[in-house]
């Protein structure tokens, strides 16, 4: 491990453990010159088409996996390839902008401020959150919420989630839209089912609504570092250039990225999920007609192509990468048990929105009958008395 990036672990592992041995009071101070880290580690730009991982990453080897993408078909670039003086003046943006972890803001043009003031992205606030965040979640989400905290290397795979590139699986704002507020809140609370992140709803509901805001404050921060470094990166290639002025790029995507959270926050909600029928109504011919027609969708008879990758109903899926340049795996449906939940209202939001950073596409042209009908027969998949006979049979075909 490079001297810098020693340096940094160490320095967060100090910070998380003085968290921990703080016990039940106030949450600590960061140090006062304390400051974030600047970003080291490679970003991934394209990942293999053509290649798929065979098995899911090896603990404590994330770099040498995300560097091995380039011999595979993918793309990566190093930080510390781009120029000096280039990266002195973001880097120096960044601090300006944002401040510190002791002292977290958003410093931008009226229109900006406007924006981040709605979603509570102001001093105070952002201070309580950022303490609350030490203690509760910089172990494994690290200092600038790049998934790299001390305990974060034992964690991975998978690895905790990246904050820094944008982007976020669990939404229900629609095709590569951010999180809504909600969201982020109801991932806090219930946790990510089959990984380590817990469960938080025990946690006082009002500290909740503080890490919320400055989840997305270290997610703006990063993908504001991560779009100018990469403009830096690959000038020259045909895409985006800082054209001499890194600080003048990075307040352009600041402005960007922020409006794409306040879509967010005026995206209208999905409908009202209809209530969950009971044992007897699972036998009722209306549901199981819906479940029926739930199967001709999911699989190639209905044209979703939900089969193709959750092959086998999910028991022979294959591995691919996701946009972090991770190894993921489709679900397998005939199991239960969904990381982003089980309640109706949970699947109708990944079929409609997707898990667009994991690959797995929305389906906007849907009716909202056909996603009622893909979510029930979702729920009745691992359940084969729940199914209609024909369906089973072809789920199930061993117990016929």
């Amino acid at each position: 491990m490079p001297f810098v990036k020693s340096i940094r672990v160490w320095g967060a592992a100090v910070i998380a453990a003085a968290a921990i041995l703080s016990g039940c009071g106030q949450p600590p101070d960061y140090p006062p010159d304390l400051t974030f880290p600047t970003r080291d580690d490679r970003l991934v730009l394209r990942t293999p088409a053509d290649r798929q991982p065979a098995s899911l990453g090896e603990t404590g080897k994330l770099d040498v996996e995300l560097a091995a993408l380039d011999q595979l078909g993918g793309r990566t670039v190093d930080p510390a390839s781009a120029p000096a003086d280039h990266r002195v003046a973001l880097d120096r943006f960044l601090t300006d902008t944002f401040g510190t972890p002791a002292s977290p803001t958003v410093r931008a043009d009226d229109q900006v401020t406007a924006i981040t003031t709605k979603l509570g992205l102001t001093p105070q606030p952002l201070a309580e959150g950022g303490k609350l965040y030490r203690r509760r979640c910089l172990h494994c989400h690290g200092l600038p919420g790049d998934g790299r905290g001390p305990s974060g290397y034992g964690v991975y795979p998978p690895q905790p989630r990246d904050f820094r590139r944008g982007s976020f699986k669990f939404v229900s704002t629609g095709n590569g839209g951010k999180p809504r507020k909600t969201d982020l809140a109801r991932t806090l609370r219930e946790g990510l089912k089959g990984t380590a992140m817990p469960p938080f709803g025990l946690m006082p509901a009002e500290q909740r609504e503080l890490l919320v805001p400055y989840v997305i404050y270290l997610s703006i921060r990063g993908e504001v570092e991560f779009q100018t470094l990469r403009a830096m990166l690959t000038e020259g290639d045909g895409g985006e250039s800082v054209e001499g002025d890194p600080a003048g790029f990075a307040r352009e995507r600041l402005a960007a990225v922020v409006r794409e959270w306040d879509r967010a926050a005026s995206t209208p909600t999905g409908p009202t999920p209809p209530p969950t029928p009971d044992d007897a109504g699972k036998q009722a011919p209306s549901h199981l007609d819906s479940v029926a027609r739930g199967y001709h969708l999911f699989t190639d008879e209905g044209g979703t192509g939900c089969i193709k990758c959750h092959q086998d109903f999910g028991r022979k899926s294959g591995y691919w990468y996701d946009v972090w340049g991770t190894a993921v795996r489709p679900h397998n449906l005939t199991a239960g048990g969904y990381k982003g939940g089980n309640e109706p209202h949970d699947l109708y939001q990944r079929i409609r929105s997707g898990i667009l950073p994991s690959g797995m596409p929305a389906h906007p042209t849907l009716t909202d009958t056909q996603v009622w009908d893909l979510v029930n027969f979702v729920r009745a998949l691992p359940y084969p008395r729940e199914l209609p006979p024909a369906v089973r049979a072809r789920v199930y075909p061993e117990t016929q």
